[in-house]
């Protein structure tokens, strides 16, 4: 699936799943499923559950949403780089 200037959809930056009273993040190798055991991006270790629409609802934990902004950084940073390697190949600058 293209999206735009010919990028193809990379998957999520993070997973996200209210869990313990926050909804926390999870890295993106695995969607989350209920009754696995995953680590957030906190580092607490937690047993997923099938969360309703009102668990949804549950505040954001801090520090998963900062480590979130920063892996979706680093992803944006390395999209970036890839493009300006492209354009020095191509001799665009």
């Amino acid at each position: 699936m293209f999206l735009e200037e010919g990028l193809f959809w990379r998957g999520p930056v993070v997973w996200w799943n209210p869990v313990d009273g926050a909804r926390h993040a999870f890295s993106p190798e695995a969607k989350p499923k209920p009754e696995q055991e995953r680590v957030t991006l906190c580092g607490q270790a937690v047993v997923l559950i099938d969360p309703s629409e009102l668990d949804w609802l549950m505040p954001t934990c801090d520090t998963c949403m900062d480590r979130a902004k920063q892996w979706s950084q680093q992803r944006q940073d390395s999209i970036e780089e890839r493009r300006r390697d492209q354009r020095r190949r191509q001799g665009w600058f």
